[in-house]
């Protein structure tokens, strides 16, 4: 096995662990807007976030099951593979969920959001699929 080999899963272990991470803040965030909504005067623009409990609440969900993840990925527990897994399914189905409830229209913010974090959510289950760092 050539050293470039030998370090790949430690490499491919740290990209999950920081994705876990990120998806973990960026869940528990937007769950926390959503909760009550937000308006936020931003000099000559207004970030304008309303007020969407089912969104708070999956969004919750899946961001204590990130957080769950992440504990599991940096403690080196042995059921860290499917704790990350189930969040990422878990997310997946949520995003997929959310962009369907939002084709009739939504704020830039959540639009925005659910573009970019879904194929996040890809990355992560691909690189956890191919990644043999966790076993």
């Amino acid at each position: 096995m050539t050293e470039l080999s030998a370090s790949r899963p430690s490499v491919v272990v740290a990209i999950i662990r920081f994705v876990t991470l990120f998806d973990t803040v960026a869940l528990l965030f937007a769950a926390s807007l959503h909760v009550a909504g937000v308006r936020i005067a931003l000099g000559s623009a207004v970030f304008d976030e309303p007020q969407i409990v089912p969104a708070a609440i999956v969004e919750g969900v899946a961001g204590f099951i990130f957080l769950v993840s992440a504990y599991a990925l940096f403690a080196g527990r042995r059921w860290a593979r499917t704790a990350s897994v189930c969040a990422h399914i878990f997310a997946i189905a949520g995003f997929l969920l959310g962009i369907v409830a939002t084709l009739s229209g939504t704020s830039p913010f959540n639009n925005v959001y659910h573009r970019v974090m879904l194929p996040v959510f890809l990355v992560g289950i691909v690189l956890l699929a191919t990644c043999h760092g966790l076993d």
